[in-house]
């Protein structure tokens, strides 16, 4: 390569370097001298789920003092605001920024629920953090509902853990609409199919044994005469399955 042809390249990376940094210094200058023109909220999950609007996190905003508009860029407080956003009873996260025209970007996720308890004392989802997550006339999520006897942390742990269970594997996620807790704290299934009930005892080490049993004995026999004729199917004896 001929020696101008260096220098041509030279000048030309030069040229675009002061061109970039002249770029970054303008959108600094118009943070610092620019005041926030509006709020852009994005739901990022809003296909998926329907618990909070764009609208609602404004006026969410608008009621305190962190309502950014008109405050000069320099001014808003974006760590605040990403704070108090995600603390909205229906999020599980905020992240905030300003953009170079001048508008506060906010983009939220919104909390997962797992399963829902419905008792004569409570009424609440858990979320996939293993917390209670409020429940809104206006949106539902199509979970296993908990009934009975169910306390806080028996919702949040073993439950949690026996809901997530049947989650994975495809069968029982499709089959199982609610979950009972007896008074003896034994565990009771209502199938979306047919109105009978499957016993199926403590929420031990033992109840993916249990299932896999029935599973079997509906790929075998109830697939061919249905389960729909049983009162109740009880699992709850050793190597048996009882159907009354």
């Amino acid at each position: 390569m001929r020696t101008w042809q260096k220098i041509l390249i030279g000048i030309a990376i030069a040229a675009i370097c002061v061109y970039v940094l002249a770029i970054c210094m303008m959108s600094n200058t118009r943070h610092h001298q620019g005041s926030c023109s509006r709020i852009s909220v994005i739901v990022s999950d809003s296909t998926e789920r329907r618990f909070v609007s764009a609208e609602e996190i404004h006026k969410y905003i608008a009621s305190t003092t962190l309502n950014p508009i008109g405050k000069p860029t320099a001014d808003v407080d974006c760590h605040n605001i990403e704070l108090y956003v995600a603390s909205h009873p229906m999020l599980e996260w905020a992240e905030c920024d300003l953009t170079l025209d001048g508008a506060l970007r906010i983009i939220v996720g919104q909390r997962i629920p797992v399963l829902r308890v419905m008792t004569a004392d409570a009424n609440y989802y858990v979320d996939r953090q293993r917390k209670q997550m409020p429940v809104r006339a206006t949106t539902a999520a199509y979970v296993p509902i908990v009934t009975g006897r169910v306390s806080k942390r028996m919702a949040t742990e073993e439950l949690f853990d026996f809901v997530e269970w049947l989650s994975e594997n495809p069968f029982w996620a499709a089959q199982i609409e609610q979950i009972n807790v007896t008074p003896r704290y034994e565990i009771e299934l209502t199938p979306r199919v047919g109105t009978g009930k499957i016993l199926l005892g403590k929420l031990d080490e033992h109840y993916p044994e249990r299932l896999d049993r029935l599973y079997q004995l509906y790929t075998k026999s109830f697939k061919q005469h249905g389960w729909k004729q049983y009162r109740e199917i009880d699992l709850r004896y050793e190597g048996q399955i009882v159907c009354r």
